[in-house]
């Protein structure tokens, strides 16, 4: 009976983060082990041995797109310094939260569950060429103490996966 409460509460809050005027579309991406073994544990590869306790050890990684949904800031107000155009201000921490919901429900085809060490990125407007800003989930909050346990999601920002003009060829010198 008790747990009807936090199962109301993600419904509600999957309709506000949809439907939100504030809300980004967001990509969620996860990161794959490129290299290959013939020994996997977990389905992971494994090296026959110790050394490598994460996928964060790995040299050979590719991100794959798991799928695609809503990313709403869930900060709480915070004092911060204001731009010198007084339009915006700087954010006061490197950590941020965010609410997260897949376009389509765990469960439904398309549907996925975004974890921790998963990147999303935030769409900056529409298009195929949309500039997107990509942050990688660090920790999973409970915000409400009863199961099914209500996440909040803490991520801190990953400029070097930032993709400004998906249009430009990639090239490393500058004009």
């Amino acid at each position: 009976m008790l747990n009807n409460v936090p199962t109301g509460i993600n419904a509600m809050a999957r309709n506000v983060i949809i439907n939100h005027p504030n809300a980004y579309n967001c990509e969620v991406y996860r990161r794959r082990v490129g290299r290959t073994s013939a020994d996997e544990v977990g389905g992971a590869p494994t090296l026959g041995g110790m050394a490598v306790m994460s996928s964060e050890d790995e040299d050979d990684i590719r991100w794959e797109l798991v799928g695609l949904g809503f990313a709403l800031p869930a900060e709480q107000f915070q004092p911060s310094p204001m731009m010198d155009r007084r339009d915006a201000h700087n954010g006061y921490a490197d950590e941020l939260r965010f609410l997260v919901e897949p376009e389509e429900m765990i469960g439904d085809p398309g549907g996925f569950e975004v974890l921790k060490r998963d990147v999303i990125y935030l769409l900056l407007g529409e298009g195929e060429n949309a500039p997107k800003v990509a942050y990688e989930i660090v920790d999973v909050e409970a915000v409400v103490n009863v199961p099914p346990f209500v996440p909040r999601y803490v991520v801190n920002r990953r400029d070097d996966l930032d993709i400004i003009d998906p249009s430009a060829p990639e090239d490393d010198t500058i004009a």
